[in-house]
């Protein structure tokens, strides 16, 4: 089964005017720019369509309002184009909307959550106060020791991002931080300013975990409907039950993106889809993984439409190999399997004609380019079942070789509740 990745952005993505079209044009979007506007108590839509990017930028406004617009998104493609199996990643303030997207925690919850959580980070280091560099053309190795020696001298300054290869992001007191920037350049960095109104992922951080873990204490937690990956351990959250410590943990400790990144393509997802408002975290994904499939729902090359028509496409696409991969591997399958029975009558009818039915079905498809139905996938896997009880095979083997036919074709979530072996 084709697998697609959900990546949500952090703070930086945000932009006046998002999310505007997609609430002219989706009534979902109208739906949930309605709740946030409920739950916060102030208009949002209108920040979000007509603020200036100097309101934006200020975290408590920045974190539900990218969160909304990349939870629009994200229903607004579910809506739209058959995904069966979501896996679901954030960056930062992106794992909430993650964790909302995944079913963990209610949209209104969410909203609530990220608006105080900004306040939480902003209270915590005066507006000002703190700084976050982007820092690009170094290690992370070489990043850490230069951070690490400014650090004993002129005041916390730590990596705060881990984004890609090349690319960390550093966070902590203003005088500690411009001069780690100039220490970095001389080692050959570009240093870039972030969009951003306080150190986030740094120590600095620490006075908002206890007001952020109260309030996240209070939520009603569900259990997660998808997969998704936690920025503190770059793995996948075992239960509802790790998501107030790994959030807690989440301010002060550094994202690893990068081992977010490897963790999805290992399980293997095919594509990724960048949610934001504004392309924010395709690029990391090209970068580390050149070959992979990367679609925004918002970029200057991309719009909404244009991401749904090459989502569609490209689900069409693997549709089709999935449906020529069954086929041929049921017809491998009833070829390979050692033959039990000296009946040739039986073997006629139970092994020879279903295979050749199989035979046809293949031609078919690769005539008229269609994937199976769930109806005829129920029937292939049926001729195969009866292909391997005509050559009289154990039961423990039948069932083993009609779950490789569906693994090894990459559909194994269709195995389940089509066949029963044991009738």
């Amino acid at each position: 089964m084709y697998k697609m990745a959900f990546i949500f952005p952090g703070q930086g993505s945000q932009y006046a005017g998002m999310g505007q079209a997609w609430h002219s044009a989706y009534p979902i979007a109208r739906e949930l720019f309605e709740l946030a506007n409920d739950a916060l108590g102030f208009d949002l839509r209108k920040m979000c369509f007509e603020g200036n990017s100097q309101e934006l930028r200020k975290t408590e406004i920045a974190q539900p309002a990218i969160l909304t617009v990349s939870l629009i998104a994200y229903r607004i493609i579910l809506q739209e184009v058959e995904i069966q199996q979501p896996v679901l990643a954030g960056h930062s303030l992106g794992e909430i909307s993650a964790l909302c997207a995944a079913g963990a925690i209610s949209f209104s919850d969410a909203v609530r959550l990220v608006h105080a959580r900004g306040r939480f980070m902003q209270e915590a280091v005066p507006e000002g106060r703190g700084l976050m560099y982007a820092v690009v053309g170094l290690s992370s190795d070489q990043v850490n020791e230069i951070c690490r020696k400014i650090s004993l001298n002129k005041g916390t300054v730590v990596p705060s991002n881990y984004n890609a290869g090349n690319q960390t992001v550093i966070s902590g007191i203003r005088g500690a931080v411009e001069e780690a920037a100039v220490s970095l350049k001389q080692a050959g960095a570009q240093v870039i300013p972030l969009k951003v109104s306080a150190p986030f992922h740094s120590p600095l951080m620490e006075p908002a975990i206890a007001p952020f873990r109260e309030l996240l204490g209070g939520l009603t937690l569900h259990p997660l409907q998808h997969p998704v990956v936690s920025n503190v351990t770059g793995d996948f959250y075992s239960s509802e039950q790790d998501i107030i410590p790994l959030l807690s943990d989440q301010l002060i400790k550094p994202v690893l993106w990068t081992a977010c990144l490897n963790r999805l393509a290992a399980m293997p997802v095919e594509a990724f889809v960048d949610t934001g408002p504004r392309e924010a975290l395709g690029p990391l994904v090209k970068e580390a993984f050149p070959e992979m499939k990367v679609y925004a729902a918002d970029s200057i090359q991309s719009t909404m439409q244009g991401c749904l028509d090459s989502l569609r496409s490209e689900l069409e696409r693997s549709r089709q190999r999935s449906t020529g991969n069954l086929l041929n591997k049921c017809l491998s399958i009833a070829v390979c399997t050692r033959n039990h029975n000296s009946n040739a009558d039986e073997y006629q009818q139970h092994v020879i004609e279903p295979y050749k039915i199989i035979q046809r079905m293949r031609e078919e498809a690769a005539h008229s380019g269609k994937e199976l139905t769930v109806e005829k996938t129920k029937h292939v896997l049926h001729l195969l079942e009866t292909i391997l009880k005509g050559k009289k095979l154990p039961s423990d083997e039948l069932n083993l070789r009609l779950e490789q036919a569906m693994n090894e074709a990459g559909m194994p979530g269709l195995f389940q509740g089509i066949v029963d072996v044991t009738q």
